[in-house]
C-alpha cells in the first residue's frame, strides 16, 4: 500500500522534487540564452516555471541560425542550473540564417566552409557538455549547384541518405568524441516520419551512429496548418522510435506553436507523449514558456505532469495492433494516425512483425518488395492481416492478386453516404446506416463467393466494398477501403466503426463502441486509457472480453462493474473533451 500511494505523487531526492515516472526537461535556444544579461532578473522569471513544474533537466543550445553563444555565458548558465540541482546538456540546431525565401534553411552539407563551421560548433559544444542533442533541423533540402553536382545521377533521396550518414559519422559524432570521448550524441527525429528519407534523415543507419535518439511529438491543427498531423501522432511517432532504437529513445519533444487555438490541443501533445511511456518529456522552449503569449502552458504542463505521474507507474508497456513501416518508406501519408483516432491502438515497427496475431499494413509497407510473401506466411500461421486499398494498389505489381486474393483497385471513384453491413460473414446485408455527408472512396472489384463484403457503400442500384474478407491458410485477410480524404474516416457511422474495430481488435480484451476521435491506449498488464478528442460530451461503451467483468479507475480507485448487453459485458461511460479515463481490467 505504501509503494502504491508513494508512486502517485512527486518524489523528492537530494532536496529537489522530481517525478517518479519521467523527467521534465526544457530546451533553451541560443537566442534565449544570449538574452539573459541579468541573472538575478532571470532567476525571478524562472521561478514562474519552477512554481509549477519540477524541472529535471535543461538543454542549453550553443548555435542556431548563424548565431553562436560565448563560452563565458554558457558557463554562467551551467552554474545557475547546477546550483538548482537541474541536469544540463547541450544542444545544436543545424540551420543557417533566413535567406528571405521563407521555409526553413538547413545547412548545405556539400559546402566546405559550412562543414568547417559545423565542425567548429560541435567541437565547442563537446568541450562544454557530456551530452548533446541535435534539434530536428538536421536535414537537407539544399539544391544548390554544389549539391546538384554531388548528387550526380542518384535520386535526391539516395544522395541525401548517404550524404547525411557520412556527415553524421565524420563531422558530428567523430568530431565530438575526438574532443570529449565520453560525450553522448543524440539525434532528434521530427514528427514528419513519412518523409524523412527525402531530406536525408537516415532512420536505418543514424541510430547506429549516434548514442541515442529523441522523438518529435509535436502536432498541429491538421486543417489550418501545412503539416498534416492528427493528434494521435504524438503517441504513434513515440512508439515507432521506441521500436527503432529499443532502450535508446531519450524522450518526446513538443511545443506550443500552431496549436494554441485550444489549450487542450497543446495539452494532448504532453498527454500522448507520456501515454507512450517517454522517459523524458521536453518542452520547447525556454523563451516560449516565459512569453506572455504562451505563459498558460506552464501551469498546464505542471498539472499534466503531476496527474500522469500519479498513475503512469501502474501501467505496463504500451501494446497495440502491429503495423509495419519499413525504413525509408512512405505512402498514404500519416494514415496510421487517422486510424488511431478511431479508437484503434497501433504499435509500429520498422521490421515486419512476423509473430503478431493481428497486423495492419498501409501503402508504405508495400515498399518492402517481399511483403506479399510475408503476409502470406503470417496468414498461413493463423494471423489476421488488415491491409488498405492503397496497399492493394501498390502491391499489385508484387503479386498480390496472384498470391493472396483477386481484388483490384480501379481508377473509378464513388461518393457514398449510405452503408450496408453483414451479420453473417458477407452472405447477406443485415442493416443500413447513413453518414452526415457523402464520402468519396475508390471503387474496388472482387470475385463473388471468393471474397466477402462485410461493409459496403450504396451507389445507384449498386454497392461498393468498404471492408472485404477472405480466408487464407489459417488466417483472415481483410481489405479496408480508405476514403480519398482520410479525415472522412471520422464520418463513418458508429455502427460501421464498430465493425471495423471488431476486425482490428478481435484478439483484444477490450473494444470501444463510440463515435470517432475517441482514443484507446492499451498496456501489457490489462490497463487502458481512454482520451476524447471530440469537443463535446458523449457516451462510450467499453466491451469487455476474456472473462473481464469490471474495471478499476486508477485515479478515483473505484470499481466499475459491467452489465450484460446482447451477450457482452459492457460498461457505459460519459467522456469529457480532453479528459483521460484510466482503468485496469479486473475479473470478479
Amino acid at each position: 500500500m505504501y509503494i502504491e500511494e508513494k508512486n502517485r505523487f512527486s518524489d523528492e531526492r537530494f532536496g529537489k522534487k522530481i517525478y517518479n515516472n519521467f523527467k521534465a526537461a526544457i530546451y533553451c535556444p541560443v537566442g534565449d540564452l544570449i538574452g539573459i544579461t541579468d541573472m538575478e532578473l532571470f532567476a525571478k522569471k524562472f521561478e514562474w516555471i519552477e512554481k509549477h513544474i519540477n524541472v529535471g533537466k535543461v538543454y542549453l543550445e550553443t548555435y542556431r541560425q548563424g548565431i553562436t553563444i560565448q563560452k563565458e555565458q554558457v558557463r554562467k548558465l551551467i552554474d545557475f542550473f547546477k546550483e538548482k540541482g537541474i541536469e544540463i546538456a547541450g544542444g545544436i540546431t543545424t540551420d543557417s540564417a533566413p535567406k528571405g525565401e521563407g521555409g526553413f534553411n538547413p545547412l548545405c552539407y556539400t559546402n566546405p566552409d559550412t562543414l568547417q563551421l559545423l565542425k567548429d560548433v560541435v567541437e565547442f559544444t563537446a568541450s562544454l557538455f557530456d551530452e548533446i542533442i541535435l534539434d530536428d533541423f538536421y536535414f537537407t533540402n539544399c539544391r544548390c549547384p554544389s549539391c546538384i553536382k554531388a548528387k550526380g545521377n542518384r535520386s535526391w533521396k539516395d544522395f541525401r541518405l548517404e550524404l547525411m550518414k557520412e556527415i553524421s559519422e565524420k563531422i558530428i559524432v567523430g568530431t565530438a568524441k575526438a574532443v570529449n570521448p565520453k560525450v553522448k550524441m543524440i539525434i532528434k527525429y521530427p514528427n514528419w516520419y513519412e518523409h524523412y528519407q527525402e531530406t536525408g534523415y537516415n532512420l536505418q543507419e543514424e541510430p547506429r551512429i549516434f548514442d541515442g535518439i529523441y522523438t518529435g511529438t509535436e502536432t498541429r491543427n491538421p486543417m489550418y496548418t501545412q503539416q498534416h498531423l492528427p493528434k494521435y501522432l504524438s503517441y504513434f511517432n513515440m512508439r515507432y522510435m521506441e521500436n527503432v532504437a529499443p532502450g535508446r529513445n531519450g524522450g518526446g519533444w513538443y511545443d506550443p506553436f500552431e496549436c494554441s487555438y485550444n489549450l487542450t490541443s497543446y495539452a494532448e501533445q504532453a498527454y500522448l507523449t507520456l501515454f507512450a511511456k517517454a522517459k523524458e518529456v521536453m518542452m520547447f522552449s525556454l523563451g516560449s514558456l516565459l512569453d506572455p503569449e504562451f505563459s498558460l502552458c506552464v501551469p498546464v504542463n505542471g498539472q499534466i505532469f503531476m496527474d500522469l505521474d500519479s498513475y503512469l507507474g501502474e501501467l505496463g508497456e504500451p501494446v497495440g495492433i502491429a503495423t509495419y513501416l519499413p525504413y525509408h518508406s512512405h505512402g498514404e501519408d500519416y494514415l496510421h494516425n487517422y486510424i488511431g483516432m478511431l479508437g484503434i491502438p497501433l504499435e509500429p515497427y520498422p521490421q515486419y512483425p512476423e509473430s503478431a496475431k493481428t497486423i495492419f499494413l498501409t501503402k508504405s509497407a508495400a515498399m518492402d518488395k517481399d511483403i506479399v510473401f510475408k503476409v502470406a506466411k503470417s496468414l498461413a500461421n493463423g494471423a489476421d492481416v488488415v491491409v488498405t486499398s492503397g496497399f492493394v494498389e501498390a502491391a499489385t505489381n508484387l503479386g498480390f492478386q496472384g498470391i493472396l486474393t483477386n481484388v483490384t483497385v480501379t481508377n473509378r471513384k464513388i461518393s457514398v453516404n449510405s452503408y450496408a453491413y453483414s451479420n453473417d460473414g458477407g452472405i447477406t446485408f443485415g442493416g443500413c446506416e447513413e453518414s452526415v455527408k457523402a464520402i468519396e472512396i475508390p471503387q474496388m472489384e472482387f470475385q463473388t463467393n471468393d471474397t466477402w463484403e462485410l461493409i459496403a457503400g450504396f451507389g445507384e442500384d449498386n454497392n461498393f466494398p468498404i471492408l472485404l474478407k477472405t480466408i487464407y491458410g489459417n488466417g483472415h485477410l481483410y481489405i479496408l477501403t480508405i476514403p480519398e480524404d482520410y479525415g472522412d474516416l471520422y464520418n463513418y457511422p458508429r455502427k460501421i466503426l464498430y465493425i471495423i474495430r471488431s476486425v482490428f481488435l478481435k484478439n483484444s480484451p477490450i473494444m470501444l463502441d463510440s463515435v470517432s476521435k475517441i482514443g484507446l491506449f492499451l498496456y501489457s498488464n490489462d490497463c487502458l486509457i481512454i482520451h476524447s478528442f471530440i469537443p463535446w460530451y458523449d457516451e462510450v461503451c467499453l466491451i469487455l472480453r476474456n472473462g473481464y467483468t469490471a474495471v478499476k479507475d486508477l485515479v478515483s480507485r473505484k470499481i466499475i462493474k459491467s452489465e450484460i448487453e446482447k451477450g457482452n459485458n459492457v460498461i457505459r461511460l460519459r467522456v469529457s473533451p480532453g479528459i483521460n479515463k484510466v482503468f485496469k481490467l479486473i475479473k470478479e
